[in-house]
C-alpha cells in the first residue's frame, strides 16, 4: 500500500499452507496478508453495559442489577475461555447479547476451573475460563464482551499490546470438537483496533 494511503484497513491473515513434521517439531506455514480498507472506528458508540434489559430468567419487572442473583445451571448454556490470561488477572468479564432491536440482554458468567483446565489441555498454554449461565432462547444475537484485567506487558513499544484469543462454545460442544475464535487487542493506548478472523466452524 502506498504511503498516502490513509484512514483504517482491515488485515486478513490467510492461511497458504500449514503442515507440521512430527520428528523435527517444526512448523512449516505460508501465509498470505492482505489489506483491504475498512470503516473508521472513531465514531462507533461503545456499548452502554450500565443500562440493561431483563435477563432472560429475571422477573417481568427487573431488580436493580446489583440484586439480581444469576442462577447457577448443572450444564451451561456456554463457555468462554481467555488465552495467555492467569485467571486471577482478570478483575471483571461480563458478556451480553445485542438483540435485533439493539437491547443489551445480561449473560451472566461466573470463573470456572474445569472450562480454564479444558482449554489449557487442547490449545495450551495459560487460559482463563468462564461458564455462561444463561443465554437468550431461540434468538439471533451479537455477542458484546466487558473485559477488565491485569495485562502482560513486556515491550519496550512506545504503545505496547498483548494479543488475547477468545475461544467460545455452546451448549454441550467440547473446544476439541467446535469453537468460535476472535482476538483482543489490548493495547496500552485509548485508540481502538478491530481484527479480522475467518475460520471454518465445523
Amino acid at each position: 500500500m502506498g504511503s498516502a494511503t490513509g484512514g483504517y484497513v482491515r488485515l486478513r491473515l490467510e492461511t497458504g499452507l500449514s503442515t507440521y513434521d512430527d520428528k523435527t517439531k517444526v512448523l512449516h506455514r505460508i501465509s498470505e496478508l492482505g489489506f483491504e480498507r475498512a470503516p473508521s472506528p472513531v465514531d462507533r458508540p461503545a456499548p452502554d453495559t450500565r443500562n440493561l434489559a431483563p435477563r432472560p430468567d429475571a422477573m417481568t419487572t427487573p431488580a436493580p442489577r446489583s440484586s439480581v442473583t444469576p442462577k447457577s445451571t448443572p450444564t451451561p448454556a456456554g463457555k468462554v475461555a481467555l488465552g495467555g490470561i492467569h485467571p486471577d488477572d482478570v478483575t471483571s468479564f461480563q458478556l451480553f447479547a445485542r438483540m435485533d432491536d439493539d437491547r443489551l440482554v445480561e449473560m451472566p458468567t461466573t470463573k470456572d476451573p474445569g472450562i480454564m483446565k479444558e482449554a489449557g489441555d487442547v490449545f495450551g498454554g495459560p487460559w482463563a475460563g468462564f461458564a455462561v449461565l444463561a443465554a437468550p432462547a431461540g434468538s439471533r444475537f451479537r455477542l458484546v464482551a466487558e473485559l477488565r484485567f491485569r495485562p502482560s506487558w513486556k515491550s519496550r513499544a512506545k504503545r505496547p499490546f498483548q494479543v488475547v484469543p477468545v475461544v467460545m462454545a455452546f451448549g454441550t460442544d467440547r473446544f476439541e470438537d467446535h469453537y468460535l475464535l476472535a482476538l483482543i487487542v489490548a493495547q496500552k493506548t485509548e485508540e481502538r483496533a478491530d481484527t479480522s478472523v475467518t475460520q471454518p466452524y465445523q
